[in-house]
């Protein structure tokens, strides 16, 4: 979720992949039935990261993931959830220096504004190290 900005539902089903592109088109839903995802369409990944995906058990039911990342976030004493890796690969993302275009294709939405409005979360520290580099 953190290296492509899945939901969960995406990330618990096998999804096709061809090179480092994986190709959202179903989703797993809580009774473990596939359907259509909320928003479809490629994102690119790092290609070990399309290496490992290959080899990934999905069998694993999305409650059980649920819990793994929540269990991880209260050992780290932070408030972690799938969506809030998802957050985290937008700002990320913008932080990289990447196109408002680029982010709303990585994001599958269909308007950057829902992307930059909602996902991108920006820090005091993110803007003063913008006005150091643009200005010294």
């Amino acid at each position: 979720m953190l290296l492509a900005g899945l939901r969960l539902g995406e990330a618990c089903t096998n999804q096709p992949v061809k090179g480092n592109v994986i190709t959202v088109d179903r989703q797993r839903l809580p009774d473990g039935t596939i359907s259509t995802p909320k928003t479809a369409g490629p994102v690119v990944v790092p290609q070990w990261f399309a290496d490992e995906y290959r080899s990934h058990d999905f069998t694993r039911a999305a409650n059980t993931v649920y819990v793994g990342i929540r269990r991880a976030g209260r050992k780290a004493a932070i408030d972690l959830t799938p969506h809030v890796l998802r957050h985290a690969f937008a700002t990320s993302l913008v932080n990289a220096g990447c196109s408002p275009e680029v982010l709303r294709r990585q994001m599958r939405h269909h308007d950057v504004s829902v992307s930059l409005g909602f996902y991108v979360h920006t820090t005091t520290g993110d803007i003063e190290g913008a006005m150091s580099r643009a200005f010294g």
